[in-house]
């Protein structure tokens, strides 16, 4: 048996995060675009919400 890694984000952390991910998505398109957001737009929230993640699992250490 392995031993449990203790540099895994929790199961709160990644549900968190999806849904930051999916409330600005959404918020984006439907909100500020009205249903037509560009693609790149979705790949600069899908960068930046990696980014908080690895950050944040950073400072956790």
């Amino acid at each position: 048996m392995e031993p449990i890694e203790n540099d895994k984000p929790s199961p709160g952390l990644f549900l968190l995060m999806t849904a930051v991910y999916f409330a600005s998505y959404f918020g984006l398109k439907y909100g500020v675009f009205g249903g037509a957001m560009p693609w790149y737009f979705n790949l600069v929230l899908i960068v930046v919400c990696l980014g908080l993640a690895l950050w944040l699992r950073n400072r956790g250490k």
